[in-house]
Formats: structure tokens, sequence, C-alpha cells
């Protein structure tokens, strides 16, 4: 997987319009069936642009979620204190913040392309928290799977619930104290 990871507007920009035209196709035909000569088309670049970040579509979606994480990090403080990921604001945050890329996440997951979003998230606990934490990765993962689907569910249900309601019961649920010690 050849991924670009430069975040200057220019490079940003090109990449981001590559994301939305898969985005189109995807709302038109499966993703076995999206032509990248459909996909430039529709992004107005070049054969050659779409080869200087990509080797295919696929490595185009996955760029594109880390664009969207990286200013999630960036917008939500992560970078400066990983600390604040569990914190009942910053849930709600999150969901706030990947509402705006709510297409994204709810054309792959209609598309069956679930497995971008997971893998996303779960590399992420991964890479930027559970080296910063006193938590077990099966924490991490539960609690990354579970604000993932949280979020879905909610984008899905129209979100009848507000950002703030669906941010406690998540809060609640990773920070209830604990009744029973876990066996070893």
């Amino acid at each position: 997987m050849k991924i670009k990871r430069e975040l200057n507007s220019r490079t940003v920009t090109t990449r981001m319009a590559i994301g939305d035209a898969i985005l189109d196709e995807l709302e038109k035909k499966d993703f076995t069936k999206i032509r990248i000569s459909d996909v430039i088309q529709n992004a107005g670049v070049s054969r050659m642009s779409f080869y200087r970040y990509y080797e295919n579509l696929y490595d185009a979606l996955c760029d594109y979620l880390n664009i969207v994480v990286t200013g999630y990090m960036i917008e939500g403080g992560e970078v400066d204190d990983p600390d604040v990921f569990m914190r009942l604001e910053h849930i709600e945050f999150s969901l706030n913040y990947f509402d705006r890329y709510s297409r994204y996440f709810l054309v792959l997951n209609r598309n069956g392309l679930y497995t971008i979003l997971i893998d996303a998230v779960n590399e992420y606990m991964m890479k930027n928290i559970l080296p910063q934490k006193k938590l077990h990765m099966y924490e991490l993962y539960a609690y990354a799977g579970g604000l993932l689907n949280s979020f879905l569910k909610w984008e899905e249900d129209g979100k009848r619930e507000s950002a703030h309601n669906v941010a406690m019961m998540i809060y609640r649920l990773f920070n209830h104290p604990q009744t029973a010690e876990a066996s070893e």
C-alpha cells in the first residue's frame, strides 16, 4: 500500500477530491465495478496525479480516512494530550467531528467496506493511545469499536439522540466503576 502522508493544503485538496470522487462512484455502483478513469474524471485530476499518491482505489479510501483522523487529532487535542480521549467532552467532540464526514463513514459501511474504518480506528489506538496509556490492548479495541459502532448507528438512525446523550452513554459504559476483579 502506497499512501502519501504529506499534509500540505495542495496535496490534501487533491487527495480529498479523489476520495470524494470514489464516494460518488460508490453511491452508484459496487466497489469492484469502479474504474480509476471514472474517479479521476470526477475528481478533475490526471491519472498521473492519482498514481503519484496511490496504487489503487482502496489505498485512496484509506488515505482519505488518514486525513480525517489527522485533523481529528489536531482539533481534538490528542496530539498534545493523549489522556483526553476517554473524557466525556472528547467523546462528544468525536461524534460531532466525525459527523462532518458522515457521508464517508456511511457510504463505506453500506458498501461492505467497514474493515477500512475499524482497521484505521484500531491502528490509531495502538499507535497513538496504547503507548501512552496504562490500558490493556483489549480495552482499547473495545472502546474504539464501541465508539465507531455507536457513531455509525447514531448516523444511520438520523441522529435522533443528541451527540451529548450518546456521548454520555458511551462514557458511562467505559468509565463505569468495576464491580468485580477480572480473573487472570
